[in-house]
């Protein structure tokens, strides 16, 4: 889909069927998250299969398949490190490279960056919510001035996992809407 879901407010059929599943997708594992903060494997493989036969449906064989293995593996290499650092959940991986299967391998990028700028606002409010106001400015004014403090590990009483789901819903949400807006 060239232009993912931007465009008219009244899509063909089956573009409407490729943006409602899409949409369910990202709905579903935000869902998940903040409930469970965690993506279900079944979540993904449904979100997998699905997007990959709409990619095949919608632009022909090849030029699907292009896309669909383009996006799902630039979504893996985006995010793989993050994983394999401990820093963000494996399902949050699946579900990028997922959704990134209906953006081909361009709209992966953007819906990375987006991704990431959602991110970091969703960690402000969590850090915000979860410890206040006066200890998330003075962690963020030592951070500024010793970056080494930031790597030290958190006190094991503190709830570290975040729903990241919704940092990545928010960028492929944002990319497949407007696509070329940041590249």
């Amino acid at each position: 889909m060239p232009t993912a879901f931007a465009g008219s407010p009244l899509l063909p059929p089956l573009l409407q069927i490729n943006a409602l599943t899409f949409a369910a997708l990202l709905s579903a594992a935000c869902v998940t998250d903040l409930r469970t903060r965690r993506i279900p494997n079944g979540l993904i493989v449904a979100g997998l299969l699905t997007g990959v036969v709409l990619a095949v449906v919608t632009d022909g064989l090849w030029a699907g398949a292009q896309r669909a293995v383009g996006g799902f593996a630039t979504g893996m290499l985006i995010w793989m490190p993050f994983w394999l650092l401990r820093m963000m959940g494996g399902g949050d991986v699946k579900l990028f490279a997922t959704g990134a299967i209906w953006l081909g391998p361009t709209g992966a990028v953007q819906a990375a960056m987006l991704a990431g700028l959602s991110g970091g606002v969703l960690s402000l409010l969590y850090l915000l919510r979860q410890y206040g106001v006066p200890h998330t400015l003075q962690r963020i004014a030592i951070g500024v001035r010793y970056p080494a403090v930031l790597r030290e590990a958190a006190p094991t009483s503190w709830d570290r996992r975040m729903p990241y789901a919704l940092a990545m819903a928010a960028g492929l949400a944002g990319a497949a809407r407007w696509p070329g807006l940041l590249l």
